[in-house]
């Protein structure tokens, strides 16, 4: 009986097998499920559904055709890759209004700390501002002098520094977690990355901090600066006995808000105290304040249960895996989600075999809504089920489409798993840029190590 389900198993998770085009099957039906009703915003409002079609029918197409000419069919992870892509393109057009609206939001902070100005809100919100812009700050007053300064800077500027400095540390984010270059250049395409640029939220360039992790675990500490809750993720050092990172982090974090407390003074720290009280009762009145976070969508002790749970399951992995773990638990326990939330869920996708992320990928191929959550569920899916996973023994016939390099085992392949002792890293083997249709072989030719 387990030969059988072995082989069952087996089959569902080969990208060459049944299992693969049940899931292009699945990415066809969740594409028209979650987007026959939306609009792409450009030019009267064309139809989201009937633009995929249209795009995903000339990408099969194509790729169809491409395949033809090397001798061969197309391959379902092809198809499933071909299929996302559109859908992609089409979310990231939906969600082109009033760009930079979240650098908006700090360099206003920054201009009214220089002008004396209160800087955190004072009242709950009642409705969605006009101007995205006018939304309230909620990160504390340590930050303040750099925005200031930042806001001294002619606009454009500012704007330029901010946009070029996040789309550089992000991408090195995603380097340094495994991606190979070919899809470390096309990353900006993905919704969370390219969402995180558009509005200027500052998640992308802290993406580098979890990136960093670890080697430099002190960073999971600092990037709770921004976003509180991804404190959780510092939990890891403790999990991993890290001390001198988890040291390293709270000294910088002190060390930070004294060294800014001469420029800030201590009231604008019970502003922010109070301002925070004050988003959260407003979120209640304006549940559009959730963005797409569990709280929209399950009452409190719901997702006081479901981030406990998540936090739990992921410190049961330890190692690297163990981060990438976490990473998705601080979106379970973040009180409101943006597409750009999504970023921190990058190594635990890397940990699935490639249908399966390319599956993930096609998720956040809609615009962003409570669907994308089936997104975390099937990450937490892989935890416990092995065939989910990835396998380092798997046929090469797609390798070209695997994100991380041939023989990689998860996220973070050339870091060490401890700060101690010689780094435990895999070894990574590149796969030539040759398309497999190119050369007729269908897959991907290894070269020396990088």
């Amino acid at each position: 009986m387990s030969n059988v389900r072995r082989s069952i198993s087996t089959r569902l998770a080969d990208p060459e097998g049944p299992g693969g085009w049940l899931l292009v099957g699945c990415v066809v039906a969740y594409i028209a499920a979650t987007c026959w009703w939306r609009t792409v915003w450009f030019g009267p409002g064309v139809g989201f559904l009937p633009a995929w079609i249209a795009l995903a029918a000339v990408s099969l197409g194509s790729g169809c055709w491409l395949a033809a000419r090397s001798g061969r069919r197309l391959r379902p992870l092809e198809a499933s890759v071909l299929l996302a892509w559109p859908g992609m393109v089409l979310t990231d057009l939906s969600g082109t209004y009033q760009p930079l609206r979240d650098l908006g939001i700090y360099l206003k902070a920054g201009q009214h700390f220089l002008s004396g100005a209160p800087v955190y809100i004072q009242s709950t919100i009642d409705a969605r501002p006009a101007d995205l812009t006018n939304y309230p700050f909620l990160y504390p007053p340590m930050t303040l002098p750099f925005f200031g300064v930042l806001s001294l800077l002619p606009t454009i500027v500012a704007q330029a520094i901010w946009v070029a400095g996040s789309l550089a540390l992000g991408l090195a984010a995603l380097r340094l977690m495994g991606l190979r270059w070919r899809w470390v250049l096309l990353a900006p395409l993905w919704p969370p990355l390219f969402q995180g640029l558009w509005v200027g939220n500052v998640v992308v360039p802290a993406l580098a901090l979890f990136a960093l992790a670890p080697r430099l675990g002190g960073g999971l500490v600092l990037g709770a600066v921004f976003k509180s809750y991804t404190g959780i993720a510092a939990m890891w050092l403790v999990r991993e006995r890290r001390w001198r990172g988890l040291a390293a982090g709270l000294v910088g974090l002190a060390g930070l808000a004294v060294a800014t407390l001469p420029l800030t003074g201590t009231r604008p720290w019970l502003d922010w105290i109070e301002g925070l009280r004050l988003y959260q009762v407003s979120q209640q009145d304006l549940p559009a304040l959730y963005g797409f976070g569990l709280m929209e969508f399950v009452p409190l002790w719901g997702f006081v249960g479901l981030a406990v749970l998540a936090v739990v399951a992921a410190l049961a992995a330890g190692g690297r895996e163990g981060l990438a773990r976490l990473g998705t638990a601080t979106i379970v326990a973040s009180p409101s989600l943006w597409a750009h939330g999504m970023l921190v869920a990058v190594p635990s996708l890397l940990y699935l075999a490639p249908a399966w992320l390319w599956l993930g990928l096609a998720i956040t191929s809609s615009p962003e809504g409570i669907q994308w959550w089936s997104l975390v569920a099937l990450v937490a899916v892989s935890w416990a089920v092995p065939w989910l996973r990835r396998d380092v023994t798997a046929r090469p016939e797609a390798a070209w489409l695997d994100p991380l390099a041939d023989g990689a085992s998860g996220a973070w392949p050339d870091m060490p798993d401890r700060e101690r002792g010689p780094a435990a890293s895999v070894g990574r083997r590149r796969v030539s840029w040759a398309l497999p249709w190119a050369s007729g072989s269908g897959s991907g030719s290894e070269s020396a190590p990088e």
